[in-house]
């Protein structure tokens, strides 16, 4: 087997010096690289609405609940952070939401976030259950996580009781 590898690499190197001596008997007349070109013009390539004011509502909508304003700058609809200022009084003085649609915006966005944790549980205790893998071989930084992980569910467990 060791012999056969040897063979290979002396065959790979021999090719490749054989390649470098073409290579340098040929002179380059054109290079090009692409480091300096501009991005595509495709504005908002990703975003499901059609149009330029769905986009800035849709902007509004999640942006500026979650400590984000909307810059002046409407040609970029770029959003900037608001400082100095904590999130909950950013979240409290927003104007264009009744207290309602503040609640009602942040749990739809929690819900969706939760989903993605859940997401990546089941596809992690999965391939746990698949190579059975048992607990006690995890890491020390693994286990302070699940452990960290466990406390801040329950915390957020009581936070949504006091909410209910």
């Amino acid at each position: 087997m060791k012999t056969q590898n040897k063979e290979l690499r002396s065959i790979i190197r021999s090719l490749i010096e054989e390649l470098l001596e073409e290579q340098s008997e040929k002179e380059i007349s054109e290079m090009n690289t692409t480091a300096n070109a501009d991005g595509y013009e495709t504005p908002h390539a990703f975003d499901k609405s059609e149009d330029e004011d769905g986009h800035a509502e849709r902007i509004k909508d999640t942006a500026e609940v979650f400590d984000y304003k909307k810059t002046e700058n409407s040609k970029n609809n770029t959003v900037s952070l608001n400082e100095g200022r904590s999130l909950y009084h950013v979240f409290r003085d927003h104007p264009d939401l009744s207290a309602r649609q503040k609640i009602g915006v942040t749990m739809r966005h929690i819900n969706n976030l939760l989903s993605e944790v859940d997401k990546v549980l089941k596809v992690s205790s999965k391939f746990k259950l698949e190579n059975e893998v048992p607990s006690s071989s995890y890491w020390k930084t693994t286990t302070k996580y699940l452990n960290k992980l466990d406390g801040k569910i329950q915390s957020i467990s009581r936070k949504i009781k006091d909410l209910k």
